[in-house]
């Protein structure tokens, strides 16, 4: 997958996930102070419901011959929360004094998904279904002049919808403009990024981090090598799912003129977690460390991990977003660079 599509799914991400958590918190002047949630489960998976506030977690079990669950519990504010069950999840909007029924499918849950008593928990679960349902502009192949009329089209079904909220809801229906001028911008910015970054055989940034001894390491150092560089971290799983494919690439071109670099965005309160993977994973090659989000993931406009790239033995760039180490492009690619 090249760089702009996995930055395209992202986004579309992004959009929604700003919402869960993001959406302003307001004190509502209602005669309640808690909230009622109750529903059917249908197909459920295990029996725990658990709910997730930006401060709070809720959590109810339901009845395992029937389905049927509810749970009440104080709350005084309106905001998003996600509704969990199971590995699935979706999201609704909680005001104080809501006494809100859903029903859900696990075995179609975004699908299945029904509210009664709350117009915006359905608005949500609509959102979703449609921007299952839409295909995202290319923002990033798109010209200047019409970046606006796409952003118009594809957002507007999701303005039309929640105009109804523009005065039922003012909190909520600001939150919904909020969300999407803030995607908007995020996205213009991502582009400008993208756009911005060294094409294939321009000069490569340089970058310089520690070692596990503190001895500072640039890409530079490396040239006349080509260079396969592993952005990761300990805490990301896909990122340690990579290091046994890692372990067989790195032994597969051990007597060939190729350089590994490992470069974690572990914090510095992690810096112990990262010396023992290290050391339990047998991880080989140079490792560097570069105390989070760093100048390196701005200047390779890297927002995700892991991300590897490659760079050719001039110190120039190869592939930016290049395969993975369990990918089986990975190696033509490696042996393509040799030869040059």
């Amino acid at each position: 997958m090249n760089l702009s599509k996995i930055v395209t799914v992202l986004l579309i991400l992004g959009f929604f996930g700003y919402l869960i958590f993001f959406a302003p918190k307001v004190e509502k002047p209602t005669q309640s102070t808690s909230v009622t949630i109750s529903g059917v489960v249908t197909n459920h998976i295990g029996d725990t419901i658990k709910l997730y506030a930006p401060d709070s977690t809720y959590i109810t079990v339901l009845d395992t011959a029937t389905g049927v669950f509810a749970i009440e519990f104080e709350w005084d504010t309106a905001a998003n929360v996600n509704f969990f069950h199971g590995m699935e999840s979706t999201k609704m909007y909680l005001q104080s004094g809501d006494d809100i029924k859903l029903t859900i499918d696990t075995e179609q849950f975004d699908e299945s998904i029904s509210y009664e008593g709350s117009d915006e928990s359905s608005y949500y679960a609509w959102q979703y279904i449609t921007n299952e349902n839409s295909d995202f502009p290319n923002i990033f192949d798109a010209e200047d002049d019409v970046l606006d009329s796409l952003f118009d089209e594809y957002y507007k079904p999701f303005l039309v919808e929640a105009e109804s909220f523009k005065e039922s809801n003012s909190i909520f229906y600001n939150s919904i403009i909020d969300g999407i001028e803030g995607q908007k911008e995020y996205i213009l910015n991502r582009r400008s990024a993208l756009a911005a970054l060294p094409q294939p055989g321009d000069a490569a940034i340089d970058f310089t981090y520690p070692d596990k001894d503190g001895n500072d390491v640039s890409l530079s150092d490396f040239v006349g090598s080509v260079v396969y560089v592993d952005v990761w971290a300990t805490w990301c799983g896909p990122c340690r799912a990579e290091i046994p494919f890692l372990h067989d690439l790195e032994a597969e071109y051990s007597d060939k003129n190729v350089t590994f670099i490992g470069v974690t965005v572990d914090v510095e309160k992690n810096r112990q977690v990262w010396l023992d993977m290290m050391e339990e994973k047998d991880m080989k090659g140079v490792q560097i460390f570069a105390d989070g989000w760093s100048q390196i993931t701005k200047d390779y406009a890297i927002n995700s991990i892991p991300r590897f790239m490659l760079f050719d033995s001039e110190g120039n760039v190869s592939d930016l977003d290049a395969d993975r180490p369990s990918s089986e492009e990975i190696r033509p690619a490696l042996d393509a660079l040799l030869v040059e």
